[in-house]
């Protein structure tokens, strides 16, 4: 089935046919489903490459794969694969093509982004790692980019995004060792320039403020996810110099590495002496000794609600949507009560 052959059978033009499987505003809903259901009984796909020749315009989503710094590692990549796979299932039920990019550098990145922008006049984008200020979303506001950002910051009510409610999550794990009687509680975190981390923060520090537990600046550490053994090092003296800290909580799973290694060279039994709880990732899943407590989301749903946000915006629905994922805890016994 062609849709030449698809347009006869329904009696329409090719191009109401056309814009119909697209979802475009100007063919009415009543035909958009009766060209749909057409389309399923005899099994007709719009091709997206013919659909590029015959249109001159590119059916394209964009996203560009950081590989510098902490996502070089291809484990660390694993998020952004699980994110990709829900965009790769949402774009083709649609027949829509995603264009990957990779950088290599933060400079590199902003790059691609221009690269999909002017060279490849891509007009749908999503972006992710989202900085407290950054650059990408104003380069895409400036050019009228439609996107839709895995992630959220201070401006975040001028676009559409995804995202874990880091809020409740980590509200949620500071509760968790709080009814476990961990009052000394230590917070490992990434720079503050990634919005999530600042969010995590936040939230830690109110959470503690609501149960009236004072915070102590010393258990509170900020470390590279690129540099491992600093990392470690700084956790281990975080620990000799607060030796009352009874549970850990890091803000990233790499971190958390870092931190059973602090604790393995202490001789800090993981689920006895102290407690230590983290984001779940395929790091801590498949690969920590011992196993570790963790809050999970879903990213595979993120990436398809992405798609979805970015389609019904490129369908001249302009209204800003937000989606904010929620999180649970699984329990592997690195938390003990206190």
């Amino acid at each position: 089935m062609n849709i030449k052959k698809l347009a006869s059978k329904l009696g329409l033009s090719i191009t109401t046919v056309s814009r119909a499987l697209g979802g475009y505003s100007d063919v009415s809903e009543k035909t958009r489903e009766r060209v749909k259901k057409f389309a399923e009984k005899y099994q007709y796909n719009p091709n997206p490459y013919a659909s590029v020749l015959a249109s001159g315009k590119t059916k394209t989503v964009g996203y560009v794969l950081p590989i510098y710094g902490n996502n070089l590692s291809t484990l660390n990549q694993a998020n952004f694969f699980q994110f990709i796979s829900g965009m790769s299932e949402a774009l083709t039920s649609e027949s829509i093509l995603l264009q990957i990019l990779f950088a290599k550098s933060e400079s590199k990145e902003l790059e691609a982004y221009k690269k999909l922008i002017f060279e490849q006049k891509i007009k749908n984008i999503v972006l992710q790692n989202i900085k407290t200020t950054d650059k990408r979303i104003e380069l895409l506001n400036k050019y009228k980019i439609n996107y839709v950002a895995w992630g959220k910051n201070k401006f975040s009510e001028n676009f559409s995004w995804v995202d874990l409610d880091n809020n409740a999550a980590i509200e949620k794990i500071t509760n968790y060792l709080i009814k476990k009687k961990h009052k000394h509680i230590s917070y490992i975190n990434i720079s503050e320039k990634y919005n999530f981390a600042k969010e995590r923060k936040t939230s830690f520090l109110q959470t503690l403020n609501k149960n009236k537990i004072i915070f102590n600046k010393s258990y509170y550490a900020s470390v590279k996810l690129e540099e491992p053994e600093k990392s470690f090092n700084i956790i281990k003296n975080m620990l000799l110099n607060n030796k009352k800290v009874t549970a850990i909580i890091c803000s990233t799973e790499y971190s958390a590495l870092s931190a059973i290694k602090a604790c393995n060279f202490l001789n800090l039994k993981i689920g006895k002496d102290i407690s230590i709880i983290t984001f779940d990732g395929p790091i801590v899943r498949e690969l920590s000794s011992p196993p570790i407590t963790a809050v999970s989301f879903p990213v595979q749903e993120l990436g398809r609600k992405a798609i979805s946000i970015l389609l019904n915006k490129s369908n001249n629905n302009r209204k800003f949507t937000n989606f904010l994922a929620k999180s649970e805890i699984i329990e592997r016994g690195s938390v003990h009560n206190c």
